[in-house]
């Protein structure tokens, strides 16, 4: 992409344009100039199989598509580094879940489909060693051998053909015929069937034995969406990876619990890890590291075409203190009311007109807390000072949301921003890290005047907004990312308000519960923990194995949370602190009763009135009072 100047199409065009494009499909120039290597990237070049792990938008397909023979170079080009660096050749294969899916049905025996996937599976492994071939062959000045392009006809099952171009053909037509074939599977003639991995294999020695084409280095063979295959499909290629063998080795992008069969062909042979192949789960890779990097070069590249902006993502987010959020929420009211309160005994008055209005405002907040009037607690700080600084750091961001109590129209109530809250929201998800700054970018345009500052920041209100819009999609979004999409998205909002309702309200409770846990055992636990399950894998949920049990009824296994991304549109807290524990009849609940359910789940405690919520949560006011579908 060549440099053009800021004023050509307005510096926050520029922006957008650097940071609205988060697929993964991106066109080869935009690859060159943006693509940054995660932090987990050596362990995927590695030559022992890998598995990937991550959910929608985490980079999977991205790193697993810079892996094949042409993006590597690209890459290393764009390093001023050359063929002769290539340590590795890729080719890149994903899981088309509605041709996959075809492999099965009554008109033919489950060993005929398994053997049917087999040869499919082959097909497209080799159609793709085709194109690395003529690749290479290009690059070589020569061409593959007759006898080894004899072996993988051979192999494959398919007419006898002496060159690449020919041997492509040949396997797009048995492509075809075995689609056909599947399709209409009591029609049509059976074509014969290759043997799993055989042919995959066999293109690979032909490959190495050609003299200076592959030379030492290794094949990756990178499937993606891994999900998408049917068990016995997955027991298939889970063979391929247990069996692999120089120069081939696989690389394999899965979605948390993807992987649902660890059977190999041979039944009591599994595939495990360490064993037979690295486990990398993104979310545990070094996140932030890697999106702040990946947001810095793009920031680098507006500079670059003459936006002024900072080149630090800390420079191009504002950022508020705890103390200025709190001035923002309307701390200085509430501390204007508690001073109101002692200024009939000046020995309490006094010392704490002297205090920051954030800290006399704290009074308030624990006296709530505690049920206790706000003398008592004016008292016990003069007299436990530590104490109190102790407790104002413990409890001090907490109080931020009991700020909104009252605020009736209010746009903002909770603000979201600066570089380690957005580094946090996405919960290790590239794209929704990327779709939070552009959406902020947008919002900030909306706002922008003739007395806004240069360096180009984006504001601490505009992140916010941001943030919520983001949070709100993914809610409605829900509904087409799983077999249960619209049960997720109840169970989220009936969640999600119960939060909210635990943040707003410290009298009794403690602060900051942003994660649940289930009691007791059973049928309707297990069905909760299959719900949540599928919740994590469409990232409406996080799981994460338990530090300790608090009570005897608590089963030792995942704590749940719901995913950081709809922190800001229920207005509660991003950080991993306490935690709770939920019945599962009361989750279950939710799906036919909401508005019962979420007053279990709160212990009967009151919700707030309608004309009292933010006004994204009033949008499901019939779901949350009513039991309306959202």
């Amino acid at each position: 992409m060549s440099d053009t100047s800021a004023t050509a199409s307005g510096p926050f065009d520029v922006l957008r344009d650097l940071f609205g494009d988060y697929r993964a499909e991106w066109p080869p120039e935009r690859f060159r100039e943006l693509f940054v290597e995660p932090a987990y990237f050596k362990k995927l070049e590695s030559m022992r199989p890998s598995l990937l792990m991550g959910g929608r938008g985490t980079g999977k397909t991205t790193a697993l598509r810079s892996l094949r023979f042409d993006a590597t170079l690209e890459r290393l080009e764009a390093q001023g580094r050359g063929y002769g660096d290539q340590e590795h050749l890729g080719i890149f294969i994903r899981v088309n879940k509605n041709r996959v899916h075809a492999f099965q049905g009554a008109a033919l025996d489950t060993a005929i489909w398994t053997k049917a996937f087999a040869h499919y599976f082959n097909l497209l492994t080799c159609l793709e060693l085709t194109e690395l071939a003529a690749w290479l062959e290009q690059r070589a000045g020569q061409t593959l051998s007759p006898s080894g392009v004899h072996d993988v006809c051979r192999d494959l099952a398919v007419p006898l053909t002496s060159t690449t171009s020919d041997l492509r053909r040949a396997i797009k037509a048995a492509i075809s015929e075995l689609q056909i074939f599947v399709n209409n599977p009591g029609y049509s003639p059976r074509p014969l069937f290759s043997m799993a991995e055989a042919p995959v294999r066999a293109f690979a020695l032909t490959l190495r034995d050609q003299e200076s084409l592959i030379d030492e280095r290794t094949i990756f063979c990178c499937i993606d969406e891994y999900e998408n295959l049917l068990d016995d499909q997955q027991a298939v290629l889970n063979t391929y990876i247990k069996h692999a063998e120089p120069p081939l080795s696989y690389k394999v992008g899965v979605r948390k619990n993807g992987l649902r069969n660890h059977c190999t062909l041979e039944g009591a042979d599994l595939l495990r890890t360490p064993d037979d192949y690295e486990q990398i789960d993104i979310a545990q890779e070094g996140f932030e590291f890697f999106a702040k990097a990946v947001a810095e070069l793009r920031l680098n590249r507006a500079r670059s075409r003459g936006v002024p902006v900072s080149e630090r993502l800390e420079g191009f987010l504002d950022d508020l203190s705890l103390s200025e959020e709190a001035q923002l929420l309307g701390a200085d009211e509430v501390a204007d009311r508690v001073l109101a309160e002692l200024r009939d005994v000046p020995s309490l008055y006094e010392p704490f007109s002297r205090k920051p209005k954030t800290e006399t405002c704290f009074l308030q907040y624990w006296a709530k807390s505690e049920n206790r009037t706000v003398r008592e607690m004016a008292e016990d700080w003069l007299a436990h000072g530590q104490a109190w600084k102790t407790r104002l750091n413990n409890y001090g961001y907490a109080s931020l949301f009991w700020l909104s109590q009252g605020r009736k129209g209010a746009r903002i109530r909770k603000y979201y921003c600066g570089a380690r809250t957005l580094l946090a929201l996405p919960g290790g998800n590239i794209r929704y890290f990327l779709e939070l700054v552009d959406n902020a970018i947008v919002c900030q345009l909306n706002e922008r005047n003739d007395h806004a500052t240069t360096p180009l920041k984006i504001s601490a209100k505009a992140q916010t907004v941001a943030a919520r819009a983001v949070g709100q999609r993914r809610i409605e979004q829900l509904e087409g990312l799983a077999d249960r999409g619209v049960q997720l998205k109840r169970l989220v909002l009936a969640i999600g308000k119960v939060f909210f309702e635990l943040a707003r309200t410290p009298l009794g409770r403690t602060p900051e519960v942003t994660s649940f846990v289930l009691s007791g055992e059973g049928e309707e636990r297990q069905r909760a923990a299959a719900l949540l399950n599928e919740g994590v894998a469409c990232l409406a949920f996080e799981a994460t194995p338990r530090t300790k049990a608090t009570t005897n009824l608590e089963m030792r296994d995942d704590e749940y949370r719901l995913h950081p991304i709809f922190c800001a549109f229920f207005e509660i807290s991003h950080r991993r602190k306490r935690r709770m524990t939920f019945k599962p009849s009361d989750l279950l609940l939710v799906l036919e009763q909401p508005s019962q359910a979420i007053s279990q789940l709160l212990e009967g405690a009151g919700q707030t009135v309608e004309d009292e919520l933010p006004e994204q949560l009033a949008l499901f006011t019939s779901f949350f009072l009513g039991g309306a579908s959202p």
